[in-house]
């Protein structure tokens, strides 16, 4: 409204140029408005340990109530990026802006952090390790006890609040730290491989306990190598490779109908088979398995209506290729990825030009093109290289190498 208001006095005063003011103001406003809109805003970040380059580059931002999902190998340097974000972390270079705010220590309070391996005194209940947890985030009181039993409630483990932690399964670990994530109701999570370590039962578990947080309006980043978390969870994904973020998709984009599926089936009879056979020659039948290839809804549908028709039980539906995972391997193989080549085209943002470099080509609906092609001949192996820290050193590289700095500076400070 003011900034309207603005915009028409200025043209009242200078009438021959009020278009161009006016575009100017509503221009800069848009921009200070999307800044605002922005939980994440990472620009031109590069951190090193010793002469080894963990990220370059990197950038990314995350809008306001999204769920975004970090893809990459193991030791891409997904753990190094939340550090940094959460302030334990200095990067050589570039910006980083959470919630608005580049002031890291003090946007801490309002991030709630799961990290991968979360230390436990196991010493403790459940129910004392939060009220330890909450007086250091100076809850007090009713209010702590509340959210407490809330968030103890909200992960199930209720029951099991006043026994020792050392009593606990991995996954009951597991749903105790994303109980202290969100112990001060924070506005932001970050959350680090949750699902690492953890049996199909536990995962599964895990899985929906996070997606019933979507609904409670956090920003949630996720970082993770797990393809079925990324497709289960979230909004947008970004693929971290070589340091850089190689390339970003809608996830629910590749929420399409696969290249190639099949159907596992009870036993069919001779003439149902041909049946299904004269539907299309994409269609094969072997034993129990219907083959669709290549797969169209339209075919998909018919296929199912002759089976249920027939009332031939379907006991599976599964899609031989999928666009995430295409995606993924390409990344990490160093290929020129093309659309063409996918099973779906998947719907991509373009990033900026200094953002990454391996970049991705693609197509969208036949539209326009995000031009991004992989330099293969640039790209370095994931495997770890000589002078790599092991993976989980580097946050204790970095503090450790601070201290030696801090006492170096004050031993000289002593000296006469």
């Amino acid at each position: 409204m003011l900034v309207a208001c603005y915009a028409r006095c200025i043209a009242w005063l200078n009438p021959s140029r009020s278009y161009i003011i006016q575009d100017l103001i509503v221009y800069g406003y848009s921009i200070v408005c999307q800044r605002i809109m922005l939980a994440i805003d990472i620009q031109n970040v590069s951190k090193s340990f010793d002469q080894f380059a963990v990220l370059t580059d990197f950038n990314l931002s995350v809008t306001t109530g999204q769920v975004y999902g970090l893809l990459g190998p193991n030791a891409a340097g997904k753990s190094t990026l939340m550090h940094m974000m959460l302030g334990f972390l200095s990067p050589n270079k570039g910006t980083i802006r959470l919630l608005g705010s580049n002031d890291l220590e003090q946007v801490r309070s309002r991030i709630g952090y799961l990290p991968e391996r979360l230390q436990y005194h196991l010493r403790y209940t459940g129910r004392e390790y939060l009220r330890y947890l909450g007086q250091f985030n100076d809850m007090r009181g009713s209010r702590l006890v509340a959210r407490i039993e809330d968030e103890l409630r909200a992960v199930d483990l209720l029951s099991a609040a006043d026994r020792l932690l050392s009593t606990y399964s991995k996954g009951m670990l597991q749903r105790l730290g994303i109980a202290q994530s969100l112990l001060t109701d924070p506005e932001m999570l970050l959350i680090d491989e949750p699902t690492s370590g953890l049996d199909p039962a536990g995962q599964r578990e895990l899985l929906e306990l996070l997606g019933h947080l979507r609904s409670r309006g956090h920003t949630i980043f996720l970082a993770t190598h797990y393809l079925d978390e990324i497709e289960y969870l979230c909004d947008h994904v970004g693929i971290l490779f070589d340091g850089k973020l190689a390339t970003e998709v809608d996830v629910a984009a590749l929420r399409v109908p696969g290249g190639s599926v099949t159907l596992t089936v009870g036993s069919m009879t001779p003439e149902i088979i041909l049946r299904l056979q004269r539907l299309s020659p994409a269609i094969r039948c072997n034993g129990y398995d219907i083959v669709i290839q290549p797969n169209t809804t339209i075919l998909q549908e018919q296929v199912l209506r002759t089976l249920l028709d027939e009332h031939i039980p379907i006991i599976a539906l599964e899609p031989q290729n999928r666009p995430l995972e295409e995606l993924y391997m390409r990344v990490v193989r160093r290929e020129t990825l093309h659309a063409d080549k996918l099973l779906s085209e998947p719907k991509t943002r373009s990033l900026p030009d200094s953002a990454a470099e391996p970049v991705y080509t693609t197509e969208v609906a036949k539209e326009t093109k995000v031009t991004r092609e992989f330099d293969t001949t640039q790209i370095a192996t994931t495997t770890l290289l000589p002078g790599r820290p092991k993976r989980g050193e580097t946050l204790l590289h970095d503090l450790l190498r601070k201290e030696e700095r801090n006492n170096d500076s004050r031993q000289d400070q002593e000296q006469p």
